[in-house]
């Protein structure tokens, strides 16, 4: 991949953020192709793709919205965005891995722990790119995406081995120049970023998907602000024992972070987790909440309140799914 090279991107995962991602690729003119399923992925494919929301408008008309099987089957990319639930990480990255140019990366556009080493797995370490992905999106309906919330840039970075440098920064220049704001970070960084949204999302994701509220009413109520508070001091204590390092000083400089800088300009955001939930799918509590507890247990940690939150939301997933089903 030479200097200069105009890449085709693969995003594997046409939901919110896949469809933001590729949208503002073609906007800029780059050849995307979308692999995704569902109503809104046959929403796309027939009529088109409308991104709206704080960063402007943009439609693909359904000409030009390549997808997959095309009339090359075999065709590889030397850049694919991975942009589904972690859920399905592990399935979709054995798929995705056909698709992967030798020289290519694999870049994990996802909330979450445990993505990236899927990724490395199936792909290479040598092929990997993590990201730390912090604006909102949503699908307003099929065929069409909103951006309702950034908090900060798009990071990506190299978790574990150099990766092609050619294609990662043409990746930061196209996506910053279609106007999603994105930087590339070192190692460390890149991790201490997507652990930082963990703490984010574990934080605010299960409690507004439990009471089916917006963040701004977690950061106003003082019974909600403590559960929050207690929440970071467990996933504070897994970090420690983990090693981890992040832009924090301990537990209670995050709270106050969050309090003051993150969840102001969120307040009337909703989290992807509700929606999730009020469609009947699966949540992605298993790679936040869920993957904490799992650490947790490793290393003889308590914590209560995450394992709580953990198994109510398992809990209202069972309890959607099973009222979806008709008498």
């Amino acid at each position: 991949m030479k200097a200069g090279y105009s890449p085709e991107y693969l995003i594997y995962g046409a939901g919110a953020i896949g469809s933001v991602l590729g949208g503002f690729l073609h906007k800029i003119g780059r050849p995307v192709t979308f692999v995704g399923r569902g109503e809104h992925f046959r929403a796309i494919s027939e009529n088109g793709l409308k991104v709206t929301g704080i960063w402007g408008e943009h439609f693909v008309p359904a000409k030009e919205v390549q997808t997959l099987p095309s009339k090359n089957p075999d065709k590889k990319f030397p850049v694919i965005l991975l942009c589904v639930k972690s859920k399905d990480t592990e399935a979709s990255a054995i798929d995705a891995a056909a698709l992967l140019q030798d020289d290519g990366i694999m870049v994990s556009m996802q909330n979450g722990l445990n993505n990236w080493e899927a990724l490395a797995r199936h792909v290479g370490e040598g092929r990997t790119v993590g990201a730390r992905v912090i604006f909102g999106a949503e699908i307003v309906k099929p065929g069409e995406a909103a951006v309702t919330v950034n908090a900060d840039d798009v990071l990506m970075g190299e978790p574990f081995l150099p990766v092609n440098r050619i294609a990662l920064d043409t990746l930061r220049q196209d996506l910053a120049r279609s106007g999603i704001p994105t930087r590339t970070v070192n190692r460390e960084e890149i991790w201490a970023a997507i652990w930082g949204k963990v703490l984010y999302n574990s934080s605010l994701n299960p409690l507004g998907a439990l009471l089916e509220v917006p963040y701004g009413d977690l950061g106003n109520n003082e019974n909600t602000r403590e559960i929050i508070r207690i929440v970071i001091e467990e996933i504070f204590a897994v970090m420690r024992a983990k090693g981890v390092k992040v832009a924090y000083r301990d537990a209670d400089d995050y709270y106050h972070y969050l309090l003051d800088k993150q969840l102001p300009p969120t307040v009337d955001h909703r989290a992807s987790m509700l929606q999730d939930i009020l469609k009947g799918r699966e949540t992605e509590i298993d790679a936040l909440n869920g993957a904490i507890c799992q650490y947790a247990r490793t290393y003889g940690i308590a914590t209560p309140y995450n394992d709580l939150l953990t198994a109510l939301i398992k809990f209202k997933e069972k309890k959607k799914a099973f009222s979806s089903i008709p008498e």
